[in-house]
C-alpha cells in the first residue's frame, strides 16, 4: 500500500500543478483592465447608463473574452471574440478607423450606445463612451489577448434590402426542427428564453400563431442575418444559411404545434 501511495503522489503533484497552471488568474491585472473586466460583465457599465435607457445587455452576452476556437464553452455568440482586438487597428466593418480605435475602445464604443443604450444606427458616436472606460476595456482586451491576434474575419452589415435578400434563399431550404432547437438554444436562448416566453428580446411564439406564418418566419430569417432595434446580427461565419433554416424549422414547429 505505501509503495502504491508513493507512487501515485508525484502523479497527484503534477495534476494539482497542471490545474493550478490552467485556471486563469486575475491576480497580475493591472486596475486598469480589472475595470476593464468589470464594465465588460456589467449591463449598467459602471453606473454610467441611465436606467431608463439601457437594454440590459453587457458585452459579455454577444461577445467571448477567451478564444472560442481553443476553449469552445457551446455558444454560439453574435458578436466575435474580443482575443486579438488590439491587433485590428479598425472595426465595425472599417467605420471605426485607426484615429478613433482606441479612443473608441477597438468597437466597444460602437456598442455602448447601438447595444446597450438602443441608440439608433444613424445617431452613434462610438466616441461617446468615457474615456477612462474606453482605456479600461482596451487594458483588458490586451490583457486577456497576449500574443494572441485572434480569429481571421471580414465583417458585412447586411441593409434591409441584402438582410431580406438573405431570408429569401433561408426560408426555401429544407430545415431540421431537431437541430433548430440545438442551435436556437446557444444561440437565440440567452436573449429569448424560450420560443414562448420574452426576455431582452421578444416573445417569438404567442399563443395564437399569426395569420402569415410564412411572412412571420421569413421576418425572423430577416431579423437573424441582418440585425434588428437591439438584436445583432449573425454573420455566415457564426450561423450559415443552413443554421438559421433549422432554426427557422423549430420555430416553425413551436409555431404550429396543436394547430
Amino acid at each position: 500500500m505505501r509503495n502504491i501511495i508513493f507512487r501515485l503522489y508525484p502523479l497527484i503533484t503534477i495534476l494539482c500543478l497542471s490545474l493550478v497552471f490552467s485556471i486563469p488568474t486575475y491576480a497580475k491585472m493591472s486596475e486598469e483592465a480589472q475595470l476593464g473586466r468589470e464594465l465588460f460583465y456589467d449591463p449598467s457599465f459602471g453606473g454610467t447608463l441611465e436606467p431608463k435607457k439601457i437594454s440590459g445587455l453587457a458585452c459579455a452576452d454577444c461577445h467571448a473574452d477567451f478564444d472560442e476556437e481553443a476553449n469552445p464553452d457551446g455558444k454560439i455568440r453574435a458578436g466575435h471574440s474580443i482575443i486579438g482586438v488590439p491587433y485590428r487597428g479598425e472595426a465595425k466593418g472599417g467605420m471605426i478607423k485607426a484615429d478613433i480605435f482606441r479612443r473608441a475602445a477597438g468597437g466597444g464604443g460602437y456598442c455602448y450606445q447601438r447595444f446597450l443604450q438602443r441608440v439608433p444606427t444613424a445617431k452613434v458616436d462610438p466616441t461617446a463612451i468615457p474615456e477612462e472606460q474606453a482605456e479600461a476595456l482596451m487594458a483588458y482586451f490586451e490583457h486577456v489577448s497576449g500574443d494572441n491576434k485572434g480569429p481571421q474575419f471580414q465583417l458585412q452589415e447586411l441593409d434591409k434590402e441584402a438582410a431580406n435578400s438573405a431570408a429569401d434563399k433561408i426560408v426555401e431550404m429544407a430545415g431540421d426542427a431537431k437541430k433548430g432547437w440545438k442551435l436556437y438554444s446557444r444561440a437565440c436562448n440567452d436573449c429569448h428564453p424560450t420560443a414562448r416566453k420574452a426576455g431582452i428580446g421578444s416573445q417569438l411564439i404567442r399563443r395564437r400563431p399569426p395569420s402569415n406564418v410564412p411572412k412571420q418566419l421569413h421576418k425572423y430569417a430577416a431579423k437573424i442575418r441582418g440585425g434588428g432595434f437591439i438584436m445583432p446580427f449573425y454573420s455566415e461565419d457564426r450561423l450559415s444559411d443552413q443554421d438559421i433554416a433549422d432554426i427557422i424549422a423549430f420555430l416553425h414547429q413551436e409555431m404550429t404545434a396543436g394547430k
